[in-house]
């Protein structure tokens, strides 16, 4: 019987000649940024106190919620503190850390809607509002040349906001894909790129960067309550070209950021499809200690899972011989679908070991189990040349 997670499953120890890597599962990642539209559907809706200007300190008295408009360029970046008066003066850096928070600001439109994160700003430390010292910052670049509307939260306390303009270094205007829709540039390791997508709720989508650099995909998207963070990070799918494939449960607008690892320039191509849910992993082959498996598989992207059962306190011995360089997977069943893009027998596997040594297709796990139970063995390769994909895979009981 196939094992439900790792509390449920047989331990292993005195893991040897392999590579050990711990199991990394690319869950919703747990660093949720402040969001511009946190306030409720009320905000900006109120009539303008006064406007303010880039350079200007407005004194905001103790009292109800107040707004004031604000006219920008497109492209325009501004960082807007607001300070509790009497209190330490904030930092001048952009990522200072969080004393005493004044409450809320926030960036309408005009017509009083609440205005998504901008360009890669849900993607940096901190996302597009942080705390200081005394104070609430909220850094905002305008989409388009117009007025805006910075709205400051009801307080007891006398603040005030001071708006300047942001240096925003290398990073350039977002830019936008159609779900259902590709788009192309160039990437280098110190210019991310980040475009912006729509999508209705319950949207399944696949995301996909390909390229010949090394890329990473990161997924930011709006929760029910209006705040945004990074919902998924993903390296290597598919070789160098990553891939995200999940459901979006929330209507909205979604970012996707593409990040190279090359510090040389390359062109990539990134496609945003609607998807649907991913079928369930097909069941593992069933296997024996004191058995041999004589196997092929397909292609370099062809892979092979097997059922080992095994006592507590044996020893068992994994070797796999190939004509290609082949690789040797220690895991367990893994339940969760952490929205990688990986299909076929991998998506329903967690590794808790490999043996990777050489390429000569030879490779070896030693292990014990400290459990009786069911553990998953992976047989792959980096690609099976000139042969026919054909290995051989044995696993022997050692004894307790």
């Amino acid at each position: 019987m196939l094992l439900a997670g790792a509390n449920a499953a047989p331990g292993v120890s005195g893991v040897a000649n392999m590579s050990v890597r711990p199991l990394v599962a690319a869950l919703v990642l747990s660093s949720a940024l402040v969001p511009l539209a946190a306030a409720s559907a009320a905000a900006c809706s109120g009539a303008p106190a006064g406007a303010i200007a880039v350079g200007q300190v407005v004194r905001v008295e103790p009292g109800p919620a107040r707004a004031y408009t604000l006219e920008l360029a497109s492209g325009q970046g501004v960082i807007a503190d607001l300070s509790i008066l009497g209190q330490a003066a904030p930092p001048s850096g952009e990522d200072a850390e969080a004393k005493a928070p004044a409450g809320g600001i926030t960036v309408c439109s005009a017509s009083g809607a609440p205005l998504a994160p901008q360009p890669g700003e849900v993607f940096e430390k901190g996302g597009s509002a942080i705390a200081i010292d005394g104070g609430t910052r909220l850094r905002f670049v305008a989409p388009a040349t117009g007025r805006f509307t910075v709205w400051v939260d009801a307080s007891a306390d006398a603040r005030e906001v001071l708006v300047r303009n942001r240096d925003l270094g290398k990073g350039g205007a977002i830019g936008t894909v159609k779900l259902g829709g590709t788009a192309e540039g160039r990437i280098v390791s110190d210019q991310p790129l980040v475009y912006a997508f729509t999508t209705p709720a319950g949207q399944w989508v696949e995301i996909k960067s390909t390229s010949e650099a090394d890329t990473l995909l990161h997924l930011a998207g709006p929760d029910r309550a209006g705040a945004y963070s990074e919902i998924a990070k993903v390296d290597d799918s598919d070789g160098l070209n990553p891939v995200i494939r999940r459901r979006l449960a929330v209507a909205g607008t979604y970012y996707v950021q593409v990040e190279s690892l090359s510090e040389d320039v390359h062109p990539f191509t990134l496609t945003v499809q609607p998807s649907v849910a991913p079928p369930a992993p097909p069941p593992p082959a069933a296997m024996r200690a004191g058995t041999t498996i004589n196997a092929k598989l397909a292609d370099g992207d062809d892979a092979k899972l097997y059922a080992l059962p095994v006592l507590s306190g044996h020893s068992y011995r994994i070797e796999l011989s190939a004509e290609y360089d082949g690789v040797v997977k220690l895991g367990l069943p893994n339940p969760v679908d952490t929205g990688e893009g990986k299909e076929g027998v991998e998506s329903g596997f967690s590794e808790i070991a490999s043996a990777d040594e050489g390429t000569t297709g030879n490779e070896k796990i030693d292990f014990t189990a400290r459990q009786s139970g069911s553990l998953l063995v992976l047989v792959k390769s980096f690609g099976t040349g000139e042969t026919d994909g054909s290995f051989r895979l044995l696993v022997s009981d050692l004894g307790g």
